[in-house]
This record gives structure tokens, sequence and C-alpha cells, in this order.
């Protein structure tokens, strides 16, 4: 099972890769390809929700409460994280007070990612967020020096306090005196269409 949703993830991914070189060379429009297709994407969207196991997904309306975890989180004692998946949520509390950084994907679903309980370990190290359909959130650890790159294709993007909404919306944030902090990671969400909340 986990040999398919790592085949999938990957022919998602080359699909995506494509689709936006394409773009940036200029054979197509994505902003016309979307128009003319969205309506595939809820049908395929509609499939997936059709599949046996598939669990809705939760909303990200409401912010974590730090000092508690995640309803449903699991936790992550791990110096680093590595999590792929295609269908559902992933909802993981990093406790770790050595943490090491990691990715985390998914394909149809939320990602949560709360870090606030653990800690950072010394040097640079870089925590990578990316999903297709769905939000994601994530919390850094407190105290540390970051630097956030955040980009939604359709959706909001939300750094601290800073907020982009609409079409390709990026939002970059970088701590001051970040390259002499003695903690420091390096953050960067994507997400294709959803919205992203990074916080500390």
């Amino acid at each position: 099972m986990a040999r398919s949703r790592g085949t999938w993830l990957g022919i998602s991914l080359i699909i995506i890769g494509i689709i936006f070189l394409l773009d940036s060379t200029g054979e197509f429009d994505i902003a016309d390809l979307l128009r003319t297709y969205w309506p595939l994407l809820l049908v395929l969207w509609g499939l997936a929700m059709l599949r046996p196991g598939f669990r809705r997904p939760r909303t990200l309306a409401d912010p974590p409460v730090l000092g508690t975890a995640p309803r449903g989180g699991n936790i992550h004692e791990a110096e680093s994280l590595q999590s792929s998946n295609v269908f559902g949520d992933v909802d993981i509390r990093v406790t770790s007070p050595s943490f090491r950084g990691g990715s985390v994907t998914t394909v149809f679903g939320d990602i949560i990612v709360d870090c606030h309980q653990g800690g950072l370990a010394d040097g640079e190290h870089r925590l990578t967020v990316s999903g297709v359909f769905g939000d994601s959130r994530v919390v850094a650890p407190p105290g540390v020096a970051l630097d956030i790159t955040a980009h939604v294709l359709v959706g909001d993007a939300t750094v601290l306090d800073q907020k982009r909404e609409g079409i390709s919306a990026s939002v970059r944030y970088t701590t001051p005196g970040f390259d002499t902090a003695p903690k420091r990671l390096r953050v960067s969400v994507s997400q294709v269409f959803g919205d992203i909340d990074v916080r500390q």
C-alpha cells in the first residue's frame, strides 16, 4: 500500500512539475488551462472522496491553541520528519527538542505540522511542506530564527502577520539576523489549491 501511495505521489508531482515547466516556457497559459478544465478537477476530487477509507478534510479556519496538541495529531518524537500521503490528512505534532526539519507532502488532504512543543537543533535546518488539494498549516518551534517562503497557486497565503490572496500568491519572511542566529529553520510551504498558514 505504501509503495502504491508513493507511485501515485510521484506521478502527481511529475505531472504538476511538467505543467509549471510548460507555463514558465510560455508554451501555454496555466491560468487559461484552469479556466477551461477546473470542472475536471472537481470530478477528480469527487472520485477521490468516493474511494474507501477517504476521510473528510478538517477545516483549518481556527488557529491552533498554543500549549495544546492538535486533535487527532500524531506525536512525532524523531529528530527529522519524512511523510508522504495521497489521500487523507496529515496531522503531526513534533515534540523532539532537537528537531532537524524534513518534508511532508500530500495530494488530497490537509497538512498540519505543529512544532511549538519541540525545539530545534543547533545550526540551519529545512522543513518543506507541499500539497495539491487542501490546506497547509505550520507552527514553527519557538525562539528560533525563521526564513519562510509560502506560495499558493489558488488560495490565500498567510505568514505571521502577512497575507496574500488570489492567483499565485506568495509571501516571504526572514527573521532579522537570520544568518548569524545559532538555530535557524528554513520553512518552504507550497500549495496548489487551498490556503497556507505559517506561524510561530
